[in-house]
């Protein structure tokens, strides 16, 4: 049964509610302490063990708050037990949206793993690199090596001074080629590679 002082708190904070809802930021800040924690003790009763791990209770609490200060003269409750009610039915719709969409993810070739397995005798996860593989790398340099072979001299020098970032200008002047010769002849060596590569 409520005793005078709870209903007496109740209606301190109903008006406390109205008062904030106004934009009195002292108001706000009684709502806050009075609705975060009891917020926060839904989200921790509503995480399992591995959500746990990943997610603090405060995290879920913070963006219920937040979104409760973004929208509050938009929302209308009659008393400030209507506002915990519905503080608590977001905060649980949020864990739970949170679990459905981590749950969807574990068949994700992208999602978070362990970097070693749970079993002893698990391998290791091989993480992805954008590096060249080894047989890329010789791949490479075998079509390198084929072209530098039908290359004269002065193309093998394009070919060299464009490796070492020197534009076609550059290049021109080292070489004494005209600029467009040298575009035509590092477009059409692109052309050979990518034409060779498929």
């Amino acid at each position: 049964m409520m005793t005078l002082s709870d209903r007496e708190i109740g209606d301190d904070l109903t008006r406390a509610l109205e008062k904030a809802q106004e934009g009195d930021e002292t108001a706000w800040e009684t709502l806050f302490r009075e609705c975060y924690p009891k917020v926060r003790r839904v989200v921790r009763r509503k995480l399992d063990r591995s959500m746990r791990s990943l997610y603090d209770s405060t995290d879920f609490a913070s963006d219920v708050m937040k979104s409760l200060a973004a929208n509050l003269n938009q929302l209308n409750f009659p008393t400030v037990e209507h506002l915990i009610a519905f503080l608590i039915h977001v905060a649980e719709q949020k864990v739970i949206d949170e679990h459905r969409r981590r749950h969807t993810l574990k068949r994700d070739v992208t999602r978070e793993r362990p970097m070693f397995g749970v079993e002893a005798d698990a391998a290791p996860v091989q993480i992805a690199s954008d590096e060249p593989t080894a047989s890329q790398l010789a791949q490479a340099n075998e079509t390198e090596e084929l072209l530098l072979d039908r290359q004269s001299e002065t193309e093998k020098a394009i070919i060299r001074l464009r490796r070492e970032g020197h534009d076609n200008g550059a290049i021109a002047d080292q070489t004494g080629w005209n600029i467009r010769k040298v575009q035509r002849f590092l477009k059409d060596l692109h052309d050979s590679v990518i034409g060779s590569g498929s």
